[in-house]
């Protein structure tokens, strides 16, 4: 045969895409001619695009056997060994070809996705920056880099690179969609809400991007909205487990446990193992608002049995299920179990003893007990807090300010661990207050290991229960000694909790029994509160619509803090005092505040009251209205069964009378310590009747109510800037590390 001619009717074939027929002849032509390098590199650039990696990989070797400068045959040979999952070689000969030629953007591009997808991100995000150095329009490498500094959690680094790729390329739907979640990670709600919309414009059944949409709506309190997008995603696609999730979150956060409950079921059907679906069916059990006190313990025994039915469902076993067990703790806590008014004390140890055994397991560098650091006279000790609310919130205010702010900075240095993402004011009055702050770390074992490296001597969680990161590093020991507070007053049935950092006046008789940490009681209320100030306001009774010349009952706790069999208060004080209204805050879901307006009307009913006339649902206040409401009050009503702590602080602000109810708990007897130490105990009461009693007169004696009120104005100051606690809770550290180094 004529070689030439041959050649030249192969590229001929090529050329007009017949690769088949191209490929036949350049086979017959290095059969004759075994070396001939022209044949050789067509037939391996044939193969390579037939996908015949075995074929491409034996004529790419061939090639570089007769030509070893070749790079474009290195990266054939890489490139169809990368195919075949042979990475490491393929490695190697990329490598190669980038030694021939050092401006190959395409090897140092594929380069990248082999480091990526081993997860060996900074090579990754070399050879894709190398490869953007010589090709800046291959706007796969920046979205290959938005996807890794995504998965880093450096999000704004990943959003620039997402938009680098999408200037290039209008039309590239997955960029829309992970710039949507990455905006959603920094808590930019709006453009995330606005990319993906943008991809479900290119893509409408892009089923992943209506459920983000979805959860991005949520997270902006747009419930309604939010459930919509994800019945259309599983209309797109069924088999979204997360989606079922997603939208059995939604509903549980309107309250609608019931509901919930289903939706979760179906996601248990698609995965029985799924923890994630079993624990936020178990954590459903216990409704925000109860319609009637028997309903408390049939919810209470149902969230016991799927407790047991949770940890009968994880296969300690199996890698796979302790990975994704581990990932969903936290994801959903029985927060609502502390309102029942009952001792969790049980329920809250095998709770806790499930989560950690499944901590250990997924992370055993951070579950065995850390030895306790020597420690030298004169060196401070290094203590820790963890907490998600390093900001303006009821838990900043009580317990943490005070202690950071006020435990010795010599003899204490503080290393604080923030898990939220909310900052204000607060957050820099923390920074100013710790050795050293630690904020923005996404990635859980990060944190872990930066807790550990700090060497603490002692770990303190204010307030578990209420942040998800929190929990989590709290199931694992990352300190020798490591404790909890009544931030969110309920023990935390973690075995790696040791101490329960509590107030004397607060705790009843009993009260070790209601933990399974060591109960510390520190002396009076324990922390050191500073009074805020609270600017004049021209909002008046008219403002809220509030009649002219009533009593005014402040009973401004969650709804959800108001337990059934405390309702015919309200109707029996209406019957004797007349003229009044009780003005009770409406909850963030109207379907929870529908229920409990249900419910406190029938009460009002059984008395022949017309609750319309008595009963005042507030809007969700702002600070400075709230303010304005405690200054228009004429009493305040603390809950019964969870008293108020901060709330009662901001009504002595405005010098109210309140009226109290001591529990058989410590969260129940918040007030009623606040108003021993300021020795207005008069309207403690003993009983329910008594409580009665106490509010009636308040509200038809106004000259008894201006005395108590000039009392508490009197007497407010010694609740503040309790210097006692703060040494307490000083020696108190001194001493366990003593006690651990001997």
């Amino acid at each position: 045969m004529d070689i030439n001619n041959s050649i030249q009717l192969a590229f001929q074939h090529y050329q007009a895409g017949d690769l088949q027929r191209a490929g036949n002849i350049c086979e017959k032509i290095v059969k004759i001619q075994p070396n001939n390098i022209t044949a050789a590199n067509l037939l391996g650039i044939i193969c390579y695009q037939l996908k015949d990696y075995d074929s491409a990989i034996k004529y790419s070797k061939k090639l570089i056997n007769l030509n070893p400068d070749n790079d474009q045959a290195y990266y054939r040979l890489a490139y169809s060994l990368e195919e075949k999952g042979e990475v490491d070689e393929a490695i190697m000969h990329y490598q190669k070809s980038l030694s021939i030629n050092p401006n190959f953007a395409a090897a140092y591009y594929n380069l990248g996705t082999i480091f990526q997808d081993k997860r060996i991100y900074d090579e990754a995000i070399s050879h894709y920056q190398k490869a953007l150095q010589i090709d800046q329009n291959l706007y796969e490498a920046y979205y290959n880099l938005g996807l890794i500094f995504s998965e880093k959690g450096r999000f704004n680094e990943a959003i620039a690179y997402y938009q680098k790729a999408l200037q290039i390329n209008p039309e590239l739907v997955d960029a829309y969609y992970n710039l949507g979640n990455a905006y959603r990670n920094v808590k930019q709600l709006d453009e995330a809400i606005i990319y993906y919309q943008k991809a479900l414009q290119i893509d409408p059944y892009f089923a992943n991007a209506v459920n983000n949409l979805g959860i991005a709506l949520q997270d902006k309190g747009q419930t309604n909205e939010a459930i919509a997008c994800f019945q259309k995603a599983l209309e797109l696609n069924p088999g979204l487990i997360n989606t079922y999730m997603s939208m059995g979150n939604a509903l549980n956060e309107q309250g609608k446990q019931e509901e919930a409950i289903i939706i979760y079921r179906k996601a248990i059907l698609l995965n029985p193992h799924d923890f994630r679906a079993r624990l936020a069916k178990c954590i459903s059990q216990l409704p925000i608002i109860y319609s009637e006190q028997s309903h408390i313990q049939i919810c209470r025994d149902h969230y016991f049995d799927e407790l047991i039915k949770l940890q009968d469902s994880v296969s300690f076993s199996a890698l796979e299920n302790i990975n994704s067990a581990a990932d969903a703790v936290g994801s959903q806590q029985p927060f609502y179990l502390a309102y029942q008014g009952l001792n969790d004390r049980e329920l809250q140890h095998f709770y806790g003893n499930l989560i950690c055994q499944v901590m250990s397991l997924r992370y055993p560098q951070f579950a065995g007990r850390p030895a306790m650091p020597l420690h030298s006279s004169g060196e401070p000790l290094r203590i820790g807090f963890v907490s998600g609310f390093f900001r303006v919130h009821s838990n900043w205010k009580i317990p943490i300010r005070g202690w950071i702010e006020n435990i010795d900075k010599k003899r204490f240095s503080l290393y604080g661990y923030y898990t939220g993402n909310k900052k204000d004011k607060a957050t820099e009055d923390a920074r100013s207050s710790f050795t050293c702050l630690v904020e923005d770390i996404d990635s859980f074992e990060e944190l872990c290991r930066i807790i550990r490296d700090d060497n603490l001597h002692i770990l303190i969680y204010p307030e578990i229960g209420m942040d998800s990161m929190s929990t989590r590093l709290a199931s694992l020991r990352l300190s020798p000694i490591q404790c909890t507070s009544w931030g969110h007053p309920d023990t935390s049935g973690l075995p790696t909790i040791d101490y329960f950092l509590s107030s004397d006046l607060m705790e009843p008789a009993d009260a070790d029994d209601h933990y399974t940490e060591k109960l510390i009681r520190l002396p009076n209320l324990s922390i050191y509160y500073t009074p805020l100030d609270f600017p004049p306001s021209d909002i008046n009774r008219e403002t809220f619509g509030i009649h002219q010349k009533s009593v005014l009952y402040l009973c401004c706790q969650s709804l959800f803090k108001y337990l059934p069999q405390y309702d015919e208060v309200y109707p029996r004080i209406a019957k004797e005092v007349g003229d009044c209204q009780f003005l009770f805050i409406s909850h963030k879901s109207n379907y929870v505040t529908e229920r409990f307006r249900q419910r406190i009307y029938k009460s009002f009913e059984k008395f022949g009251l017309r609750a319309d006339n008595y009963i005042v649902f507030l809007p969700r206040l702002d600070i400075s209205q709230y303010n304005a409401i405690n200054s228009l009050s004429d009493i305040y009503l603390d809950s019964i069964g969870w008293s108020g702590c901060n709330s009662t602080f901001e009504a002595i602000a405005y010098n109210l009378p309140i009226v109290t109810l001591p529990g058989e708990l410590m969260r129940g007897r918040h007030t009623s310590a606040i108003l021993t130490i300021m020795g207005v105990t008069e309207t403690i009461a003993s009983s329910q009747d008594e409580y009665l009693e106490l509010a009636v007169r308040l509200g038809v004696d106004s000259e008894w109510r201006k005395q108590i009120s000039e009392k508490i104005a009197a007497n407010k100051n010694r609740v503040y800037r309790d210097k006692r606690c703060i040494t307490a809770l000083e020696d108190f550290l001194e001493h366990i590390v003593k006690e651990e180094l001997k």
